[in-house]
């Protein structure tokens, strides 16, 4: 067996894997994986890229799989998927918004997210959209409808 090549994460990986770890999510693959879950509580944490994001009136939304994923990376979508479908039983997730290089965008909080399956697709949903999915009028959702 020779010597194996230690190959350095790219800076956005690197910080991503870092935030991961921060908020104790220990990832399957530090320089691959989007997703995982914190150990203390299981709660499935998401990094989701700001492109993918949807701000609308009722709140915003992001695609987190999709079946095109397995035609990308298959292992990185199965991993993906597998959070997706554990996010949808646990009824809440947590995720945080990437920037276009990949990293963690800047003072970036954990956001609360609904993940729900619409069709073949697995959507993150936050603020007022998250609230309406729970069958509760929110606040933000009677403003929305005054306008």
């Amino acid at each position: 067996m020779g010597p194996s090549q230690i190959l350095p994460l790219p800076s956005g990986a690197l910080s991503r894997a870092r935030f991961f770890q921060s908020h104790g999510v220990v990832l399957e693959s530090p320089a691959r994986s989007r997703s995982g879950v914190r150990h203390d509580d299981g709660m499935v944490v998401f990094a989701m890229p700001l492109a993918r994001v949807r701000t609308e009136a009722w709140g915003c939304s992001c695609l987190l799989w999709t079946a095109k994923d397995r035609l990308i990376d298959y292992a990185v979508s199965a991993e993906r998927l597998r959070h997706c479908r554990l996010a949808v039983r646990h009824g809440a997730a947590e995720g945080f918004l990437l920037d276009k290089d990949g990293a963690p965008a800047e003072r970036n909080p954990l956001l609360a997210l609904r993940v729900a399956r619409r069709g073949r697709e697995y959507w993150a949903n936050w603020g007022c959209v998250a609230r309406a999915q729970n069958g509760r009028l929110s606040v933000c959702a009677e403003r929305v409808r005054r306008r």
